[in-house]
């Protein structure tokens, strides 16, 4: 039996300039959840702790960071567990790196990093455990992480560590430290402990090959923070655990103004599920009536201290109070031709809807974003 914690993507030290006076409020969170998760290795009584990249979110870091890292993987050897990191994008093992400057093996007896060029491993006979890593060079790179990944000892579990984008055409770039599914599954590992990716995710299932996501919320992050648990039995089998450390939530929320009758109501439907912990991107779309000011500074200022922060973003238009042609114009004239003859001959919803679609139309012809 072996349990393992896998996180990553912690970044340590990160500015939050976009939350204004609560950016220090979360970068002090990121160490109380550093923290969390050094106490959910030891309570989980797990074997090993894996930092698949980025722990730091760049290279140059006050020094009470540092020290908390030394101190933090010192309370896991104190506990007989052992921890292994790769240097990532933001951390990356450049000629700048906090991994040259400091000497985190040194403080800690419990630790390996991975700084070899190439593939390199771990060896834990008494776990029977074999753990591999290659660092990030630099915050970009056309070679993969995966580079050279075999098992090399005769360990009964052989797991890799990588930080890098699995490859999507179209979707992701090539020197984003790309590695391919095709070397996931010839790599020989019981299983990938993944970082990059800011959320959590499978990317395989056989061998097991997963994101962590960051621990804490993070710019760009869509859901709480979590760790992955992950448990491996004798016969081979392979069970992974999401556990929710993170503090802070994030949502968006959507707002279509023709559904608005007036302020009060958007004010409500902004709040709706608001606490200390959210932070939330309130958009604002659609036709609004002419007489319903949207000021989005106004609405955080207003509503911002029911969350840990609010954004609002306006998108919408008001509607036109007077529909009237313009020959010069022929689509837009042809269009509101056509529209007036439809509503003249519709009733109820039907009228309704031709309406709204006036409207939209003509919001779309003159060049405003209201979709």
């Amino acid at each position: 039996m072996l349990k393992i914690l896998h996180t990553a993507d912690i970044h340590l030290g990160a500015k939050f300039s976009g939350l204004g006076n609560k950016g220090a409020s979360q970068r002090e969170q990121l160490r109380t959840t550093f923290k969390n998760i050094i106490a959910t290795a030891i309570d989980e009584r797990v074997n090993i702790v894996l930092v698949a990249g980025d722990l730091f979110d760049a290279n140059q870091q006050p020094q009470r960071n540092i020290d908390l890292v030394i101190e933090q993987f010192n309370l896991l050897g104190s506990n007989n567990i052992p921890v292994c990191l790769v240097p990532g994008t933001h951390d990356s093992l450049d000629s700048s790196s906090i991994y040259r400057k400091v000497d985190f093996e040194g403080k800690c007896y419990n630790l390996k990093i991975f700084t070899d060029e190439n593939m390199s491993y771990k060896e834990y006979p008494e776990l029977n455990l074999t753990v591999y890593g290659k660092p990030n060079l630099s915050n970009k790179s056309y070679v993969s992480p995966l580079k050279g990944l075999k098992p090399l000892t005769s360990s009964k579990f052989h797991i890799a560590m990588a930080h890098g984008s699995l490859y999507i055409p179209e979707k992701i770039a090539e020197d984003d430290h790309v590695f391919r599914l095709e070397e996931v599954k010839a790599s020989g590992m019981d299983y990938l402990a993944l970082g990059h990716w800011h959320r959590v995710y499978a990317c395989l299932e056989k061998p097991p090959a997963w994101y962590s996501g960051p621990p804490e919320w993070i710019p760009d992050q869509r859901e709480r923070g979590a760790v992955l648990l992950i448990n491996f039995s004798d016969a081979g089998e392979v069970k992974v655990e999401p556990k929710i450390v993170g503090l802070r939530d994030y949502d968006e929320v959507e707002i279509d103004m023709s559904e608005i009758q007036d302020l009060a109501k958007l004010k409500m439907r902004i709040s709706e599920g608001a606490h200390q912990d959210l932070v939330r991107k309130a958009l604002v779309r659609g036709l609004r009536d002419a007489e319903i000011m949207v000021n989005p500074e106004e609405l955080e200022t207003e509503l911002g201290e029911k969350f840990f922060h609010l954004s609002v973003v306006d998108k919408s238009h008001s509607k036109s109070g007077e529909v009237t042609e313009d020959e010069e114009r022929l689509i837009r004239n042809r269009f509101i031709k056509l529209m007036k003859t439809q509503i003249e001959n519709s009733e109820g919803e039907e009228r309704d809807i031709a309406e709204n679609a006036l409207q939209y139309g003509m919001a779309l012809l003159d060049g405003k974003e209201v979709l």
